[in-house]
């Protein structure tokens, strides 16, 4: 019967502010649920999906995303993912449906909790592949079979599209929603364009129903995000246990997971700098210890050129921390060794931070945002699903939602969308990763911008669309992550970006393993974490011992202009190591 623990229903209820007076009894008496409303119930279950989000993004999903870089390295997750939301949200909405559905006066908040299985289902099975789900809560089963990909996802699709018909704008209430504050047409907007995103992921392997779904919703755009004040958020408090997950760790606590703290990366670092982007001021702080970079600058009132060194106020944390042994680092063209900028990887305080504010204790978790919309629309016009405006004004409008989401202005965002490469139908060039053996150049297809800006879109919340982002569609070349020893199972000098997780060991192979081997069976492939989920666009791994590796500093350089006398007016000190 221990198997049967980690579905059990109503093991954990917690209640959030006004509510957690009751917890103590409930929890040692699971009986006294059937007397708990959904009002009580839904906000405890919300804080326990969203904490455990911020903790995945902080643990993993940031370095999937490569535009923060907190330990470096590819870890996959561990057996707390998939216990948290077992126990502490799906057991908590599967009791409240079982207790409610059907009965009158609770239509909207039933409604409601399905929409948010739906949204807590639809990341299990993005991270593992097949998961419990139609058999989730049969206590009186030896074992809990497994569900495919396909079969979750079609199921997904279908409850969203009858929880928005189900809501009422003049049924009951949900009093103390901490999403949209009861605001019922908001929830509607948020199971469709949710539906949205779905429909969109299973594009490779459930094509003809992701086409109708998309279909349908560009055909209504109403009853989708219109605009910021739709966005879907959570919003944390600052009173003791119901502050964020991300302030509790990185504010409160004295470290990140060990010894290690969020930074820019690399990656998004050489993107910002291609393309002028602004945002890298709000999306990060100014480094507190600035590196010099050594550059090399002409004048506007001499023939010289001047050899310079000069602190720039933002750099990235690489990714490839170790050599590969076919990597030469050790010819006269890379006297600086192995380490771009002279070794500011060791020097943590050359890097940027992310911005302060996005750690307060009472920031909200932004789970969709009106230009993630925009992006999905943009793409569905793109491949002929319908919508009212064309998909470079999707796109366009996209842009301009982040931008100003992140307080940079109209003409910030104009003059960003003006240049080759970001501009709709051009290309434009990009600077070369520091390793030298990746450009971040952006063609002319549209698709590249569309999820490109998508992907940037995503910061800091949404590290698991992110990852879905790049699996379904391969977009980015993103570097390898190399010295990965510390993963259990590894045996290769360099690993790529993860395309699953592993079962938990604990709660599964040992607890269930009957539904464990047919989860197994259904995923096609070994429990392991380079075992292709269905949604994937197929890819062939990069061998990065072949690659042809050097060092270029290019994308620090020129940071105020190309003459010396651009520092000057800057403001800036420099140091002239010679001149010719």
């Amino acid at each position: 019967m221990k198997k049967q623990l980690l579905y059990l229903l109503a093991i954990a209820v917690v209640f959030l502010f006004s509510c957690t007076k009751d917890f103590e009894k409930i929890n040692t008496n699971p009986s006294s649920f059937i007397s708990a409303q959904p009002d009580a119930v839904l906000p405890g279950v919300f804080l326990n999906t969203i904490n455990r989000f911020e903790q995945n993004n902080l643990t993993w999903l940031w370095e999937y995303g490569h535009i923060v870089n907190p330990l470096g390295r590819y870890n996959v997750g561990d057996d707390g993912v998939w216990n948290s939301l077992y126990v502490n949200v799906l057991g908590n909405t599967r009791q409240l449906l079982k207790l409610f559905e059907g009965k009158e006066g609770y239509t909207n908040r039933v409604a409601i909790t399905d929409i948010w299985e739906c949204y807590v289902y639809a990341n299990l099975v993005g991270t593992y592949g097949p998961v419990p789900y139609s058999h989730m809560g049969e206590t009186d089963k030896t074992s809990i079979e497994y569900d495919t990909e396909n079969d979750i996802y079609t199921s997904i699709l279908s409850r969203l599209k009858k929880d928005a018909a189900a809501i009422s704008l003049t049924g009951d209430k949900f009093t103390g929603d901490p999403i949209f504050n009861g605001d019922m047409s908001k929830w509607i907007k948020f199971a469709n364009s949710l539906r949205l995103r779905t429909a969109l992921t299973v594009q490779i392997n459930l094509p003809d129903l992701a086409a109708s779904n998309i279909k349908e919703l560009m055909s209504n755009e109403s009853i989708l995000l219109t605009s910021d004040a739709d966005n879907v958020k959570f919003s944390y408090g600052s009173a003791t246990g119901s502050q964020s997950f991300y302030f509790r760790q990185l504010v409160l606590g004295n470290s990140y997971v060990g010894n290690a703290y969020p930074y820019m990366s690399d990656y998004v670092f050489t993107y910002f700098r291609s393309f002028k982007d602004p945002r890298i001021e709000s999306y990060f702080s100014k480094a507190t210890s600035p590196y010099n970079i050594t550059d090399t600058l002409k004048s506007s009132s001499n023939a010289l050129n001047y050899i310079v060194s000069y602190p720039i106020p933002h750099l990235g944390q690489p990714k490839s921390g170790a050599k590969l042994p076919s990597w030469d680092f050790t010819s006269a063209t890379n006297p600086t060794g192995f380490a771009p900028f002279n070794g500011a990887n060791g020097l943590q305080g050359n890097f940027s931070k992310p911005q302060s504010a996005l750690f307060a204790a009472d920031r909200p978790f932004y789970i969709m945002t009106f230009a993630e919309l925009c992006f999905m629309k943009a793409e569905a016009s793109v491949k002929g699903f319908g919508g009212s405006q064309s998909a470079e004004a999707y796109y366009n409008a996209g842009v301009n939602a982040n931008f100003s989401f992140w307080g940079h202005t109209s003409a910030q965002a104009a003059t960003y969308l003006s240049q080759n490469g970001i501009k709709w139908g051009t290309s434009g060039k990009g600077f070369n990763y520091p390793y030298g053996f990746i450009n971040v150049g952006i063609s002319a297809d549209n698709l590249k911008k569309i999820w490109i800006q998508q992907w940037l879109n995503y910061y800091v919340d949404g590290g698991f669309e992110s990852w879905v982002l790049q699996r379904r569609t391969q977009n980015l070349e993103l570097p390898t992550h190399t010295s990965p020893g510390a993963i259990a199972g590894l045996t290769t000098i360099f690993e790529n970006l993860p395309d699953r997780f592993p079962y938990p060991i604990q709660a599964e192979s040992v607890l269930n393993p009957v539904g464990y081997a047919n989860g197994v069976k259904m995923l096609g492939g070994p429990d392991f974490y380079s075992t292709k989920l269905k949604f994937q666009t197929p890819y062939t791994s990069v061998d990065w011992t072949k690659k042809i590796a050097f060092l270029d500093e290019t994308v620090a350089q020129k940071w105020y202009g190309q003459y010396i006398e651009d520092l000057t007016a800057a403001g800036i000190k420099y140091t002239v190591l010679r001149t010719f």
